[in-house]
């Protein structure tokens, strides 16, 4: 396997070197190479099954790049070669006698760019906000399409993405996710809802209901039998909806998400189940000081512990072992920020940390998850974590050398630390 991914690897420099040539202007080539300890939030660590040695030195490597095909149409790529558990990055095979012990085509995408209509084709970031909080891991690119329609001051999109299969008890089980919003936009702001809706299945085929743009996921269990499988509780899908509302201002910008995995009305039934709610507010603010810009990014989660879950397989609201929106499993508050101090054209100094609260809502069996008399027993954890760091951008060379380091609460494995070398070729694509 690792003779193929090197060899895609010296195919990907040697396109992207040919394109540079041809096309300076619209290219460019990233290079990022970090080494050191990972530091997962704690809540993902405890109740997930990711497998890792939290005071081990890892390697991780990336190119990825970008270039223009024509006036409207564009492509990015991004591979990533680590030693890390080949989990963390979303794939299922490592192999521990190479020196980068697995790898994964994280983007490859093309892109088609009107004034109206944007349509996204490949493996890419199709269902995150653009102010999704660093202290959430991204879930690793799936494969689908997705399109953006502008009209006046209304906005369509949908998307649709093939994720890894999973298995469990030697059934393989197929999994996709469709979403879909509208949004007006105001002077400076804009307000919206859509639906995501996540359905698994042993061969999930081409279906034109899931994969209609028009039609609300949350009424398809209305008009279908509900598929279950042996071991699972719940049904093979899982609709959520989404309300959410973005302002910007420059320098200034705010988002709000609300999501609804499940609301319980009925009187009787909110004595006995519990809701499943996620609010997140995200901001970022660039300063002016001292001649220079700094920029914060600050907000919080707060969420019913058990979001997110379903008894249904594989139906949670996550991307192998990492979710999809800004929480983590077992999470009821969150609070963080990530400053950047831009002391120097040369330097700049980072500064962040976080303080949350959470349960192992992991000990729970899944149709136990909603139940409020279980979910009151469960044990509140607290944990914080502040991180320091600094980068140096050489004067001679487009390259950059940066240092992390950060202590926390956790009773083990409270420091580390991780060093960063990357290099940047020319101007990214204009986006």
């Amino acid at each position: 396997m690792m003779r193929f991914v090197l060899s895609y690897l010296l195919l990907y420099i040697s396109i992207f070197s040919i394109a540079i040539a041809e096309t300076q202007e619209d290219t460019y080539l990233d290079i990022y190479y970090s080494y050191g300890m990972n530091q997962l939030i704690p809540s993902l660590i405890s109740n997930s099954n990711l497998d890792f040695d939290r005071d081990k030195l890892y390697s991780d490597f990336w190119i990825q790049g970008g270039f223009k095909i024509s006036d409207k149409i564009s492509f990015a790529g991004a591979l990533e070669l680590t030693n890390q558990s080949h989990e963390l990055i979303g794939t299922k095979f490592s192999r521990p006698d190479f020196p980068l012990s697995t790898g994964r085509f994280q983007q490859s995408v093309v892109k088609y760019v009107t004034d109206k209509l944007t349509i996204k084709l490949g493996r890419d970031n199709m269902l995150n906000s653009h102010l999704r909080p660093s202290i959430f891991n991204y879930p690793t690119f799936g494969d689908g399409i997705g399109w953006d329609y502008q009209w006046k001051k209304w906005s369509f999109r949908h998307v649709y993405q093939i994720f890894p299969a999973e298995k469990q008890a030697n059934q393989i089980f197929r999994r996709s996710v469709s979403y879909h919003h509208l949004s007006r936009m105001f002077s400076s702001f804009s307000i919206g809802a859509g639906e995501y809706f996540i359905l698994t299945g042993d061969n999930l085929g081409v279906d034109f209901k899931r994969l209609n743009p028009f039609l609300p996921y949350s009424l398809n269990s209305h008009d279908s039998v509900a598929d279950y499988y042996p071991g699972f509780s719940g049904d093979s899908d899982n609709s959520l909806i989404k309300l959410f509302f973005e302002w910007s201002k420059k320098p200034n910008q705010v988002a709000i998400n609300l999501y609804i995995d499940e609301f319980h009305i009925d009187g009787v039934d909110r004595e006995v189940f519990n809701d499943a709610m996620l609010l997140s507010f995200s901001a970022a603010n660039d300063i002016k000081a001292l001649g220079y810009s700094n920029i914060l990014n600050w907000g919080f989660s707060v969420a019913n512990p058990n979001f997110g879950q379903h008894p249904g397989p594989f139906t949670t609201t996550t991307f192998g072992e990492f979710p999809l929106f800004e929480y983590t499993p077992g999470m009821k508050k969150l609070y963080y920020f990530d400053a950047r101090l831009f002391t120097d054209k040369s330097y700049q100094i980072s500064l962040s940390g976080y303080t949350e609260k959470w349960v192992k809502i992991s000990q729970l069996s899944p149709d136990l998850m909603n139940q409020r008399i279980e979910l009151d027993q469960l044990d509140v954890y607290s944990d914080y974590r502040l991180s320091v760091g600094a980068n140096y951008k050489l004067q001679q060379l487009p390259l950059r050398l940066g240092i992390v380091a950060w202590v926390g609460s956790e009773e083990e494995h409270s420091s580390g630390f991780s060093l960063l070398f990357q290099y940047d070729s020319i101007r990214p694509i204009t986006q």
